[in-house]
């Protein structure tokens, strides 16, 4: 069993090459790196070391899973966002640089503001990314993150967790403001689903949760509902940041201004110049 068993091994270099054609380089050799649990830098050096059966049947696993479509993200478990490592599964999106956006905006908001300790709600966590990358950086503030996901949320409290912010972020699943109680909040962030069916078709995000994704027919649904919720919520003195399609600016600032006809509307752009944020404030 074992000469047939070692019959069967294959060079770390040859294991690359039967997918050179059809992905990057790049890609393969941190594929291998989670199958071989090694890192990248090992592969570099070791191109001739024979690959156990059981490795090379977990890469091309990884490799097949890649090429149908799998984000790389969801490959390794993790994606890094705003300086961290935040875990994803198939029950989360995937944190995007644009998102880091609404994080640099309530630091700001909070380090120029009087308020003595911000209460602040996350809609829709997710991963967690936004609420934790913002508790990491602003201590002095009570956090609330709410999702619809009993799964998603698990992975939120393991990232705040894996943080050192177990008890600094109460998580509750709620759909949207269902369970908050008797509260008030100085600022609310959340990233809803914002996608039309069309947009739902593009292959990078196919195989990321319908439902943190999908919101219909013009990818607004979602946010119409909070928004006739929102107000009640909201401390005299407020900011709330909401994360959005280019697409959707002049729908959502119409339905802004049924719900919050007092506030000031302003569009924060992208890195790649795109409307990405809606900053709301009175």
């Amino acid at each position: 069993m074992a000469s047939s068993q070692s019959s069967t091994k294959i060079s770390a270099k040859k294991l690359l090459a039967k997918y050179n054609k059809q992905l990057p380089s790049k890609e393969l050799d941190l594929l291998l790196a989670l199958a071989w649990h090694k890192n990248i830098e090992y592969i570099y050096k070791h191109p001739e070391a024979n690959i156990s059966v059981a490795t090379t049947k977990t890469f091309n696993k990884l490799a097949r899973k890649r090429l149908a479509g799998w984000s790389m993200a969801y490959l390794k478990g993790y994606k890094e966002f705003f300086g961290y490592k935040f875990l994803v599964n198939k029950h989360t999106l995937i944190p995007r640089p644009d998102s880091e956006l609404i994080v640099e905006q309530v630091l700001t908001y909070l380090k120029k503001s009087n308020i003595k300790q911000a209460n602040i709600i996350d809609i829709g966590t997710g991963s967690g990314c936004l609420i934790s990358s913002i508790a990491k950086n602003y201590p002095n503030a009570k956090y609330t993150a709410v999702d619809i996901s009993i799964k998603a949320l698990q992975i939120a409290r393991t990232n705040a967790r894996k943080l050192g912010l177990k008890t600094k972020i109460k998580f509750l699943k709620s759909n949207l403001f269902k369970k908050i109680r008797n509260q008030t909040f100085d600022i609310i962030i959340a990233n809803l689903p914002y996608l039309t069916p069309k947009q739902l078709q593009e292959p990078s995000i196919k195989k990321e949760p319908r439902v943190a994704l999908l919101a219909g027919s013009d990818g607004l649904s979602y946010y119409r509902k909070f928004l006739e919720q929102v107000p009640k919520y909201l401390n005299k003195q407020y900011l709330i940041l909401l994360e959005i399609d280019p697409s959707q600016k002049d729908l959502i600032q119409a339905s802004i201004e049924v719900d919050l006809p007092q506030a000031k509307i302003k569009f924060i752009k992208d890195l790649a110049g795109h409307v990405r944020v809606v900053k709301i404030t009175n």
